[in-house]
């Protein structure tokens, strides 16, 4: 392991403005933990939220402390009963961020066999996968826990056949809500979705059937009249600003159901709209965390899975600290903000 260099991008204290780089010793692994070398990681928004103590988010565990969910690297060294990977293999994983060294912002980092899945050699890149796993699998495990998504079966075609259903996710362009198009949209639904206009082709390419802008004083109306009597499910991947009331009005069944992904206001749920919040918590559940990243990696394989839109950052770990910033300010939209390790200065 001479010369390799073990850095992390480093939150001191709460409300750091600016991360810095500090070294740190190889970490040693458990049973079923891979140490992983990141080639690239995304930045999602629990990453800042968390650093600025925003309300409503989990605190950190403790300080000093290294974030960060999403990677996408190459497999440096196994751990003890690990199967299913090798040194060399490409991979994406979702971090457990048990410990400093199970978060993403840095150069070497441990993730968990199970929660891994393989990376194809030549159709995805490793900056596209790093968009890939929390926002795939909140969108996935919600829709599977809270509106009982069929899972097709993974040696039919996918897309299923269609099931002639439909179902609404209420912001297509966000990093969930896009994997949310997809998800539904592998299971064989009727998918409507939510978006600003230029937004609408990306958001098709998702397999969304059709688009509406939420901006749109009439798009609950426009939504209810393309969906007629049979919309009973919706997934709200923003769940604040009111976008679960708009999704509430949507359905136009007797009862209906609603994914949410924050905690819905007092009075969101009506006598017949069922509001559930669910998310990553979802993946949680042993039969669901299976079902979901099976059919991500069967998707991944078969060239039929699309990736959010990346966005690379310049100065890779260190860059970190200027899209935070692009976050606060709320100029982030339609893309996953991406960072090279290989990028960071003094690597």
């Amino acid at each position: 392991m001479s010369g390799l260099k073990f850095l992390a991008l480093v939150i001191r204290e709460p409300k750091q403005k600016v991360l810095t780089l500090e070294s740190y010793k190889e970490p040693s692994l458990e049973p079923g933990e891979i140490l992983v070398q990141n080639v690239a990681v995304a930045q999602n928004p629990i990453d800042w939220k968390q650093v600025d103590q925003v309300p409503g988010n989990p605190p950190l565990p403790s300080y000093p402390w290294t974030d960060g969910v999403d990677l996408a690297g190459v497999v440096y060294k196994v751990g003890p009963k690990v199967t299913k990977f090798r040194p060399g293999d490409r991979i994406i994983s979702i971090t457990s961020r048990k410990t400093p060294r199970h978060g993403a912002y840095q150069t070497y980092m441990i993730v968990s066999e199970d929660n891994t899945v393989k990376l194809p050699s030549n159709s995805v890149s490793f900056e596209a996968g790093s968009t890939i796993p929390l926002g795939y699998i909140t969108a996935a495990a919600g829709l599977i826990d809270a509106l009982d998504l069929p899972v097709p079966p993974l040696d039919g075609p996918l897309p299923a056949k269609p099931n002639g259903e439909p179902l609404l996710v209420w912001g297509g362009s966000s990093s969930v809500g896009f994997y949310a198009v997809q998800a539904a949209k592998l299971a064989g639904f009727t998918v409507f979705a939510t978006a600003s206009p230029h937004n609408f082709d990306y958001v098709k390419s998702a397999g969304a059937d059709q688009v509406f802008d939420y901006h749109d004083s009439d798009v609950t109306n426009r939504i209810r009249s393309a969906a007629g009597n049979k919309l009973s499910k919706v997934y709200d991947a923003i769940s604040e600003n009111g976008s679960t009331e708009s999704a509430v009005k949507c359905i136009t069944t007797r009862s209906g159901r609603v994914a949410v992904i924050l905690v819905p206001k007092p009075g969101a749920s009506t006598p017949t709209v069922k509001m559930i919040m669910t998310g990553s918590v979802a993946f949680q559940n042993p039969r669901i965390a299976k079902a979901v990243l099976g059919l991500l990696e069967t998707a991944l394989h078969r060239d039929v899975f699309i990736t959010n839109r990346a966005k690379v950052l310049p100065k890779g770990l260190l860059g970190v600290n200027d899209g935070f910033e692009l976050a606060r300010n709320n100029e982030v939209s339609g893309e996953k903000l991406v960072y090279r390790i290989s990028e960071t200065p003094g690597i």
